[in-house]
């Protein structure tokens, strides 16, 4: 299963605070049979102005730290871009 939208990634939008809550969310998630999330910070909308680096770089991360815990969930880049109108 994949999860389309999530503010997986730590510290940078009003999702998970660090790393331990983002990992407590991808245990949750693969216990739930989530093998792909797809990290949507938000961005561009007045408060949060996260940029493609950023994002790579934490994916990177998270990525990382996930490895290491042994979860086999795959994060791939994504925003939560506001429209305004």
């Amino acid at each position: 299963m994949i999860d389309l939208h999530c503010h997986i990634l730590p510290g940078i939008d009003d999702g998970a605070e660090n790393l331990e809550e983002s990992i407590a969310m991808c245990r949750i998630a693969y216990k739930d049979g989530i093998r792909t999330i797809v990290a949507t910070p938000h961005t561009m909308n007045g408060i949060f102005i996260n940029k493609r680096d950023l994002i790579l770089s934490e994916i990177e991360k998270l990525q990382q730290a996930l490895s290491e815990e042994g979860i086999d969930i795959q994060i791939l880049p994504g925003s939560d871009v506001h429209v305004l109108l």
